[in-house]
């Protein structure tokens, strides 16, 4: 799978999270159907737009450690944190930034399965999924 190398700007993602492992992903699954029966990106009143974020962050080791996941919008930095939703801010930096094709979610996890065995550099702070209101879907990895 290539990706190309892209300088990104910080941004805040406001969302639900849970901590989760690699090793059993059923709980990504779990959050995912949460955040549908919340409503989706309408869940989030103060969205700048339509793209849902799935973000890896505050990982305890490497792949093969704890993480937590949030789902959820970009918001400015200023904005509230509903109860149960958490703010996060993503440092911005070089992303290893990988298109993704086919159907949802196989075609992410196939993804992340090719990353893996990808000898990228990564910084372990904040990956994540960008799901475009267009149906784009691009896999952002922080690398060094």
């Amino acid at each position: 799978m290539s990706f190309t190398l892209r300088n990104e700007s910080a941004m805040t993602v406001l969302g639900i999270y849970a901590r989760a492992e690699n090793a059993n992903p059923e709980k990504i699954g779990d959050l995912w159907r949460r955040f549908h029966a919340l409503g989706g990106a309408g869940a989030i009143e103060s969205r700048l737009n339509d793209a849902v974020y799935c973000v890896y962050c505050e990982y305890e080791t490497d792949l093969a450690g704890a993480f937590t996941v949030l789902i959820g919008c970009q918001v400015d930095m200023d904005a509230g944190v509903p109860d149960e939703m958490k703010k996060i801010e993503i440092a911005g930096g070089k992303f290893a930034v990988f298109e993704v094709v086919g159907e949802v979610p196989q075609s992410i996890l196939d993804a992340w399965s090719e990353i893996w065995q990808t000898p990228l550099n990564r910084r372990y702070e904040a990956d994540y999924d960008r799901y475009g209101a267009d149906g784009n879907v691009t896999v952002h990895v922080g690398v060094r």
